[in-house]
């Protein structure tokens, strides 16, 4: 009945304390923290953070690493979130997030201060759906490859593609014939801000390689863009 009193209480000041505390003779943490956007710290909600309490003692060749505790929790509607963690003293938290498909997460585990609010920077997704047509045909020899380009070596993330004609060639986004009609999707990181479609086309034995004008986009739909040829 005492040890049942005292998770309550614990339990009661969750959201209001970082500090350690002892439950049937084991140290506990109430780790805090927050997922929000770099941009413009918005929070974010319905994201998955995983959470390690450890310890590191000893040093050069003893050295060792304790585990407590790991826990995956969801942030709440406003980005932030919270749990109840085995640990001790000189112990710190190793947070992971991943993102999905709206937002950019690196998946790598960084240490934080168990005493101290983890709060996670990400980046919105920008979207993209390029349509690709062969509006000209000349002959079966036509082809063209296509990529979204964002100036400044921003990582591009082709997420899909749809064929309606002729298939793409392997796993690239190029395609030999007349018949050609389909569809790429694209996701992009919110840090990048100019956006182009970079076309390599031969037609009639004849190869041309150009840029076409920058893309108008919205961060908070999904951009559609026709590249006819």
């Amino acid at each position: 009945m005492k040890n049942s009193i005292i998770i309550i209480i614990c339990s009661l000041f969750i959201v209001s304390s970082c500090k350690l505390h002892n439950i049937d003779d084991e140290d506990f943490a109430v780790i805090e923290g927050r997922v929000q956007r770099a941009i413009d710290e918005t929070g974010i909600a319905n994201q998955s953070v995983t959470l390690i309490t450890l310890k590191d003692t000893g040093s050069g060749l003893l050295s060792n690493r304790e585990y407590f505790e790991q826990k995956t929790v969801t942030t709440d509607e406003d980005g932030n979130f919270s749990a109840l963690m085995r640990s001790k003293a000189g112990a710190f938290v190793s947070a992971s997030y991943s993102g999905d498909d709206d937002y950019y997460g690196s998946g790598i585990l960084r240490d934080f201060s168990i005493d101290e609010p983890i709060i996670i920077n990400t980046d919105k997704y920008i979207k993209f759906k390029i349509s690709v047509t062969n509006t000209d045909p000349f002959d079966e020899s036509d082809f063209i490859d296509i990529d979204l380009y964002a100036p400044g070596l921003h990582n591009v993330i082709r997420t899909g593609i749809e064929n309606i004609g002729v298939d793409n060639t392997s796993e690239e986004t190029s395609w030999t014939g007349t018949n050609v009609n389909s569809i790429v999707y694209y996701s992009v990181r919110e840090i990048a801000d100019e956006f182009k479609i970079r076309w390599r086309m031969v037609k009639n034995g004849i190869e041309t390689i150009g840029y076409t004008d920058e893309i108008p986009y919205d961060v908070d739909q999904i951009n559609s863009f026709s590249f006819d040829y």
